[in-house]
């Protein structure tokens, strides 16, 4: 049973949201955001001071002033009355509808909403500290919830009505907003998540580590902001990696090795699996298909992903890449970029090799999730996700 509550938003006011809105930095190169908040006066980018480029003592202040003054010249504005808000994105063919709201940090403590990922203290404490300066919530966590025919019919009530924010982002995907205060419906979208047995972290596990540690410094904060989506129709893309250098081995080393548990083959195009246990591979100009072919003793069904399969059998025990998070040598490339990117990473160095990957499906995330396991970092990507800034939850 998820608890869900409306909450007073504070949403674009005097500006346009596209303007305002932070666009996945994981999208934009550090000129491009560069270019974005020179062209955007107002804007959260300044606020959120993207993880690794701002690390100045006085870059919490800048953001604090620049929160404040977009709230005290009517930028953003807080709404004066509860609401729900439903909340549609679209990508090319692909369409989610679902909505904002609040939720318990109790219900992730009781395992009500699960994670997927582990999260990382530093990370988690760098988060904290960005909400605890500002004393808001900027980003919602994306959680994924079973797919439930009576909340899906009940949204489509409400979109009939024209949405108070139509506008395309930064990676041409199109975002729409309504406001819902209606009451009746509160009561029912409410009553009708009180039949959801668990909602699922999808992206943010680190803003939800930082809701949960701030509720433990401060008790009166009990409550963070969702965008709540089917998971149905929560789109997963492949998350790839690309390698510095092979661990001193030539190319003709490093693929006889590999072909104890893969079947090695050249491909004259860019190789993008197509199933299970397939990966490609990308190494001086030359693309590879990999299939695995080797044996898993004893395993769970962690050890069962491509995603571990890659690390085990080859990052790990043929590239010495013992901790793939925090290791220097690897890159991680989302595969919105496509394969060009790998291709281009890859020429840049050509020591490098680059690896392409299966997409994770929602059904391993929430069987990872049921089992109190945990997927290796980057293991999955989202997209399109909810943005940043387009309603953000002041904490009360």
């Amino acid at each position: 049973m998820v608890d869900i509550w409306p909450f007073f938003g504070t949403r674009p006011y005097n500006q346009d949201a596209k303007n305002l809105i932070a666009p996945s930095t994981d999208h934009l190169s550090i000129e491009n955001i560069e270019i974005f908040r020179k062209n955007n006066y107002f804007n959260y980018l300044k606020i959120l001071n993207p993880v690794g480029q701002l690390k100045e003592k006085d870059s919490l202040l800048e953001a604090k002033t620049h929160f404040n003054e977009m709230k005290d010249n009517d930028v953003i504005k807080k709404d004066d009355l509860l609401h729900f808000y439903i909340y549609q994105i679209e990508l090319g063919s692909h369409i989610q509808l679902g909505f904002l709201c609040l939720a318990s940090i109790k219900d992730f403590e009781k395992k009500i909403i699960k994670p997927h990922e582990k999260i990382y203290e530093s990370r988690k404490i760098e988060r904290a500290d960005q909400m605890m300066n500002l004393n808001t919530q900027i980003g919602p966590i994306y959680v994924s919830y079973p797919k439930e025919k009576n909340i899906h019919d009940l949204l489509l009530s409400k979109i009939e009505n024209p949405p108070s924010y139509d506008f395309e982002s930064f990676d041409n995907s199109i975002h729409r907003l309504w406001c819902v205060n209606d009451l009746k419906f509160i009561d029912e979208l409410k009553s009708f998540m009180k039949n959801v047995s668990a909602i699922y972290i999808a992206d943010g596990h680190h803003r939800m580590g930082a809701m949960q540690y701030i509720n433990k410094k401060n008790q009166l904060i009990e409550k963070f902001m969702i965008a709540a989506f089917p998971s149905n129709e929560s789109k997963i893309f492949d998350y790839n990696r690309v390698i510095k250098d092979l661990n001193g081995l030539s190319k003709d080393e490093f693929i006889e090795t590999l072909s104890n548990n893969f079947k090695v083959e050249k491909k004259n195009y860019p190789y993008k699996p197509t199933k299970k246990n397939e990966f490609g591979m990308y190494h001086e100009n030359q693309w590879y298909a990999l299939e695995f072919i080797g044996s898993i003793k004893n395993s769970n069904f962690v050890d069962t992903l491509d995603i571990n399969i890659l690390n085990n059998f080859c990052l790990t025990k043929i590239l010495n890449i013992k901790d793939v998070n925090n290791d220097e040598r690897v890159r991680f490339i989302a595969g919105c970029h496509g394969l060009t990117a790998l291709e281009k990473k890859v020429n840049e160095n050509l020591d490098s090799v680059a690896f392409s990957i299966f997409p994770s499906e929602i059904t391993d995330v929430i069987k990872v999730a049921d089992n109190n396991l945990t997927m290796p970092p980057k293991s999955t990507w989202f997209d399109p996700k909810p943005l940043d800034g387009l309603v953000v939850y002041e904490f009360e």
